[in-house]
Formats: structure tokens, sequence, C-alpha cells
């Protein structure tokens, strides 16, 4: 009896696993005609790393509004035409959704696990192709890619990994700084992943920032200030960021998962880390459903005991955004929601901010399950 009941959990696991594949390979059909939208910024961007600006490639481009890492992960690429090496790109970074469900399943309970991570994934992998093939945003992919791996790291209790993990995201997108605070989950050699993460980081923006401190001018990039955008919406004003804007992203989403750390919740470290960063962000980009996406997935599964994961689809449905190939006339040429979303970015903004407060408040508020607290101090399995 025990040998079928395995069998058939298994047989459940093998279609579950088929049908999200299949799902992700639809709606990234779905997106493929208009894609790989932000490509050029990483197709440019390792260029001039590599063969023009060098070590100054962020004083030379302000706009490159991204980490060292990414730049030469799409440097890996350049042996390809500039049009194979989009697409395999985009296929790459698409196939990262259905892996990150995959690792955040090794950490949980075998209980309903099969149930659990299928309707996460229904929800999540619509918004991950959003960032990895309408958009293509290779940092955001990686900065959530890895951070989930600190989070199964520091599950395993694992903190090389863990603080390895973290610089990787910092590298990849310096707002992934938020996440930093995880390594304070771990209940020994948490120093260890600390420094790892911090020497890993200064390895490498180090060289840039010495090369030419002019790569500083990025924490007071010229980017535009939305009115659909939380900063607006908090009361912001102007044409483009404030001068601290950027700072107060750095420093408030770090204390805000140190918060939540502190109250044995680390897994919700990246939504809360993600939401901040939402709220303090000049910008409303359509991609920002993807990363939101992965962080409410990472709590609604290691962070919670519910079947249906509440966070990811409340999510998925308020960041959502439409798409229209005429964006320019998009007043003129829409109608219904899609007409009303474009037509009142304000009432957008106050939305998605208070998508930003909930989420936080789930977070604080959903007792911890016994998985989501802090390890138990003196278990020294490391590596």
């Amino acid at each position: 009896m025990r040998t079928a009941a395995v069998g058939r959990a298994g047989g459940a696991g093998i279609a579950a696993t088929v049908l999200l594949l299949a799902w992700t390979v639809a709606w990234a059909l779905d997106a493929w005609p208009v894609s790989g939208l932000s490509w050029h910024f990483f197709a440019e961007g390792s260029d001039q790393l590599l063969h023009s600006s060098g070590l100054h490639v962020y004083a030379d481009h302000p706009e490159l509004q991204t980490g060292p890492l990414a730049l030469v992960v799409a440097a890996v690429l350049q042996p390809l035409s500039p049009a194979a090496a989009q697409r395999v790109a985009l296929v790459l970074m698409t196939a990262v959704g259905p892996l990150l469900l995959a690792a955040l399943a090794t950490r949980m309970p075998v209980r309903r696990r099969t149930a659990r991570v299928f309707l996460a994934g229904v929800f999540l992998l619509p918004a991950w192709t959003v960032l990895s093939v309408r958009w293509g945003h290779l940092d955001d992919v990686l900065a959530m890619a890895v951070a989930v791996g600190a989070v199964c790291a520091v599950s395993a209790r694992r903190p090389a990994w863990a603080g390895v993990a973290l610089a990787a995201a910092i590298t990849s997108k310096p707002w992934a700084i938020g996440f930093l605070p995880l390594v304070l989950a771990l209940p020994a050699h948490r120093v260890r992943a600390a420094l790892l993460a911090a020497a890993g980081t200064a390895i490498a923006w180090l060289p840039f920032v010495l090369a030419d401190p002019g790569t500083l001018t990025a924490l007071r990039p010229n980017v535009a200030l939305v009115p659909s955008s939380g900063l607006h919406t908090l009361g912001a004003r102007g044409e483009v960021v404030p001068a601290w804007g950027r700072t107060a992203q750095l420093l408030l989403a770090p204390a805000a998962a140190l918060a939540v750390v502190l109250s044995r919740r680390w897994t919700g470290v990246l939504l809360v880390a993600v939401a901040v960063r939402l709220a303090l962000d000049p910008q409303d980009n359509a991609y920002y459903v993807g990363g939101a996406a992965v962080a409410a997935v990472v709590f609604d599964l290691l962070g919670t005991t519910w079947t249906v994961p509440w966070t990811t689809i409340v999510t998925v449905v308020v960041l959502w955004q439409p798409f229209v190939l005429d964006y320019p006339h998009r007043l003129t040429t829409t109608g219904g929601l899609t007409h009303w979303w474009f037509a009142h970015p304000g009432e957008v903004g106050a939305l998605h901010l208070a998508w930003c407060v909930a989420a936080v408040a789930v977070v604080v508020l959903v007792p911890p399950r016994p998985t989501g607290r802090l390890p138990v101090p003196g278990d020294r399995r490391t590596l």
C-alpha cells in the first residue's frame, strides 16, 4: 500500500511538472513576437565593458542601472550574433523560472508539496515570462535566482553558499542588498556568511569605483519619476528621481528585512525587501511583477502552510500590467480595463503602494511556521 501511494505521488509530481513546463512554454511563445525589450542594455553594456569603457563603464553610461555580474554573463553570449544571443538569453532566463520552483520544492515538507508547488507555478510562471521574455531583464533574473539560492542555503544551513549567493545577487542588482539580513537566520557561522557576502560584493564593485569615482553617480540616476510609481504616490515630485531616492532604497530595504529576520520570519525577507524597493521606486515597470512574484512564492511555500498561494495570487493580479504595441497612442487605441489602467496612473500607483504595505503586513502578521523559524542554535552542518 505504501509503495502504491508513493508511486501515485511520484506520478502526480511528474504530471504537475510536465503541465508547468507546458504552461511556461505557452506564455513564453505568447510574448515571443515582441520580446527582449530591455536586452539591449546588457548587450551594449557588456560590449562597452569588454571593448570600450572597461572599468569606466558605469561612469560613461549611467543609464546602465545594473550590476557587473549581469554584464559579464551577457558577455558570454557575445561570440553569437546579436539576434542569436538574444534568443539564447531569453530561453535560458525563462528556464530559470521552473528551476526556482524545483529548488524551493526541495526545502518543503512532503505533505501537499505537489499541489502547493503546482498552484504557485500556475501564477508565478506567467509573471516570470514578462520578466524573462517580454523584457529580457537579465539583472533581475540573476538577482532573484541567486536570492532563491540563498534562501535554500539558509534553509539547509549552508553559510558559505548563502554568503556567495547573496554576493552574486548584489553584484547583479544593487537593490538586492535588501536580502543581506538573510545571513542572520543562520544559527552558526553567520559571520562567515556575512563576510563572504561583503567580500564578494566588494571584489565585484570596488574595481569600478577605484578606477572611476564617477561610478557612484549611479546613486543619483537620471531616471524619470512616473505618476504610477510608489515614490510619486508617496509625494515625491519632479521629472526625475530625487537625489535621495536610490539611497533611500538601499538603506530602508535591508532595514525592513532585518526587522523581519529578528522577528523569526526570515522566509519573508525577499518579499519585504522587494516591497520596500518598489514602494520607493521612481518607475513602475511591467517586469517588476516577475521578481515580486518570486519573492511571494518563497514566502507562500516556505513561510506558510496554506495550499493556495494567496500572496502570490494577489501579487500577480495587482502588479500585472497590460501590454500594447502602440504605447504612445495607448489612450486612443485601448478600451475597457486596459484603457482605465493607462488613463489613471495615480490610482495605479496607489494600488501598487497598497500592495507594498500589504506584503510587509502579511509577513509580519502571519505566524511563522516551524520551518520558517530561526534554525536551532548549535547545529554545525556547514559547507
